[in-house]
């Protein structure tokens, strides 16, 4: 068995597990470590800044299953921590490697450059270990391969960020390939077979026994990858089944039994009443967050839910510690062999997903009409990227094609996000999913102020996407849950059309403005627009008052909530 350095062997490993693109900033602690990517057979694909590259990994790990991205030691690394922080709270797995100087200026605790002129060389490491399942500095070659794995086999196992330290004179200290030959774990162990069977029995007990029953499928079933088997769950069972803010698009929305979203007092009403009137209730992946229940206004009993989650099943409350992907593909394998007499699954649909009338046109662009609209405009296999605020809210009201899927932050709600999380997540798709064909991202101008740099990102890995800016006269989610007038609530005046020249000059492009709904219509029907062969912008006008209705409902008490009346 040869020996490999340890630089080489940390790549070998992040390409076994599917990544083919590292994103990142060069520094000078770094360098080395750079020279390595090509090697292992990984493209580098470097960004403007730290935070966007922390996005990037962030987007390219939802699409292909996990990200990795190099920052130096000091201030690349702590530019990223925002990044890293969305992605440990929302469960995106993401190897943040980190370039340190030597050991030897370790321990002899020397005053460089990017520290804090201490010689605290663990402070920046202290900080990353409270937003990543695992962290290292590799100081010794005996263990470096093991704590690499150790490292990468956390990261898979709980779907968090990993922080990993590679000291330059590390980089190329020979370790043993021989580790390589192990697959790392990415797949969870088996359950307790007793207590599966104990907590498959009260299900089927409870589906049997309870008239009404519904499916929810919350953000949980889409980070910790159980779609597959929630879509055959549904199918078994024929049960109604309802997406919350971070769920939207998980299954396709235009099955039969689809009823639509469920966000507490902003739900449709005949949607809130059919899943809160219901006596079970199959929740698959709850993420109970402020922003994904309305402000905690769902008012679904907590006797009548099945909670599916990563590591336990909690049925009426009484938690049972069994991985929920093993549970379901049991659930479903025993539905079809000993079908249950489901009374939900035979009765008519109790909601529409979507209102019997459309909003009212107006001359203007109104923020109820245009969200209508988009889903009118989406295509089968439409990737979709919604920024915190009207875009994310929006986009509940819009009705989604089959095989199209959308993200967004729901948890951390970090302004910027989407526009760096493009950048990886539109890489990932043209290197790996066959699914996605037209890669959309919808932004506000405001949030996209803070990583417009990320549109160099965009043309230069040419991925064409087609970029909606939102120009509503400054932050309006802020507006609308407080200082509506308020001067901190304006952003600066930019020219949005010339940006994409101005950020890529050598690459094609175009950029749209619309003003009413009649350009809107001509511009989402003109089929040049629509074939994506370029990257284009299309700023869109609207009132900075104007919001999504379910944003206007949560925001109207914002106050009070937020100082806990």
């Amino acid at each position: 068995m040869t020996d490999i350095g340890v630089g080489r062997y940390l790549f070998e490993r992040i390409k076994q597990l599917g990544i083919k693109s590292i994103f990142g900033v060069p520094g000078d602690y770094e360098l080395t470590l750079l020279d390595v990517i090509p090697e292992a057979g990984l493209d580098w694909k470097g960004n403007p800044n730290e935070l966007v590259a922390s996005y990037a990994a962030d987007g390219y790990g939802r699409i292909a299953g996990a990200g990795a991205f190099v920052t130096t030691f000091g201030p690349g690394e702590l530019s990223a921590l925002c990044g890293i922080a969305g992605a440990y709270c929302e469960f995106v797995p993401v190897a943040h490697i980190v370039g340190y100087p030597s050991v030897k200026f370790q321990n002899e605790h020397a005053v460089l450059h990017h520290t804090v002129g201490d010689g605290r060389y663990e402070l920046y490491h202290e900080m990353s270990k409270q937003i990543s399942c695992a962290t290292t500095v590799l100081k010794h070659v005996k263990t470096a391969a093991t704590e690499i794995d150790r490292c990468l086999n956390a990261m898979m196992y709980h779907r968090q960020p990993v922080y990993i330290g590679v000291p330059v004179n590390m980089v190329n200290e020979k370790i043993s390939s021989s580790g390589l030959e192990v697959p790392l774990t990415t797949t969870l162990s088996p359950n307790d077979e007793s207590l599966e069977q104990k907590v498959l029995q009260e299900i089927r007990k409870r589906l049997e026994t309870h008239e009404s029953a519904v499916i929810i499928v919350d953000g949980g079933a889409i980070r910790h990858d159980v779609l597959g088997l929630t879509q055959e769950l549904v199918d078994v069972t024929n049960l109604p089944f309802f997406t919350t803010p971070m769920g939207k698009g998980a299954l396709d929305e235009q099955q039969p039994r689809y009823g639509g979203f469920y966000g507490g007092a902003v739900s449709k009403e005949d949607c809130r009443v059919a899943v809160e009137s219901a006596q079970c209730v199959l929740w698959i992946g709850n993420y109970p967050s402020d922003i994904n229940t309305a402000e905690f206004t769902e008012k679904v009993k907590p006797e009548v839910v099945i909670d599916f989650e990563r590591f336990f099943v909690m049925i009426g409350g009484q938690r049972y510690d069994v991985k929920m992907n093993h549970v379901l593909r049991k659930l479903v394998d025993s539905l079809r062999s000993h079908p249950l007499n489901i009374v939900s699954g035979k009765a008519a649909m109790p909601c529409k997903p979507l209102p019997d009338t459309l909003p009212t046109r107006s001359k203007e662009i109104t923020q109820a009409w245009y969200w209508t609209r988009c889903g009118q405009f989406f295509r089968e296999g439409d990737l979709i990227i919604t920024e915190t605020g009207t875009s994310a809210t929006g986009m509940i009201d819009a009705s989604l094609p089959n095989n199209s899927a959308v993200l967004s932050q729901t948890i951390f709600g970090s302004i910027g996000w989407a526009t760096g999380t493009s950048v990886g997540a539109f890489v990932a798709v043209r290197e790996i999913s066959s699914k996605f064909k037209r890669c959309l991202l919808f932004t506000g101008e405001g949030s996209l102020q803070l990583t417009i740099q990320a549109f160099s990102d965009l043309l230069r890995h040419e991925v064409k996407p087609i970029i909606f800016v939102l120009n509503n006269g400054g932050y309006t989610i802020e507006r609308v849950l407080h200082g509506p007038h308020a001067k901190y609530n304006n952003v600066p005046l930019w020219e949005y059309t010339d940006l994409l020249h101005a950020l890529g000059p050598e690459h094609n492009s175009k950029s749209y403005q619309v003003r009413t709904p009649e350009e809107v219509d001509r511009l989402f029907d003109d089929p040049t627009f629509n074939a994506c062969e370029t990257a284009q912008l299309v700023e869109v006008f609207m009132d900075p008052l104007d919001a999504p209705m379910a944003l206007k409902m949560s925001g109207a008490n914002n106050d009070k909530f937020n100082v806990g009346q």
